[in-house]
């Protein structure tokens, strides 16, 4: 189970994301990642957006988005927060970070994320449906 958070900024119309170059391949995803032992989907949110974004979340700021089950089973959560300013990536994205394996974080546009490739592909419509 993966865990996933929609960081969205009202004011810009923006959601942040994670812009990904590895291995020559350029795309982006959203904040988020594994459970760990006995974890809860929004344990796993909140640790994970902690861990890569230094950005600390409670379970009463997130609502549940939509689940997604193409080739592994993700919860998608959604926040809204006040950062203007992208943060820097932290945890072991940080440490895993290196010329061939960029983690970037970046505020992209709600309108533009159809243009962008975020992976999974039809995550984009949906985000964009939804918000």
């Amino acid at each position: 189970m993966r865990a996933r958070v929609i960081l969205y900024n009202k004011e810009n119309k923006a959601v942040l994301l994670i812009h990904r170059f590895k291995n020559g391949r350029n795309y982006w995803v959203i904040p988020g990642g594994g459970a760990e032992k006995n974890e809860t989907p929004i344990d796993t949110a909140i640790r994970e957006i902690n861990e890569e974004l230094s950005i600390h979340l409670k379970s009463t700021d997130l609502m549940h988005f939509f689940k997604y089950e193409e080739k592994e089973y993700e919860e998608f959560y959604y926040a809204k927060i006040p950062y203007i300013v992208a943060p820097k990536i932290s945890g072991e994205e940080r440490e895993r970070s290196s010329s061939n394996n960029v983690y970037q974080p970046e505020w992209v546009a709600v309108k533009e994320l159809p243009k962008i490739n975020l992976m999974p592909p039809e995550i984009a419509t949906k985000i964009v449906t939804l918000i």
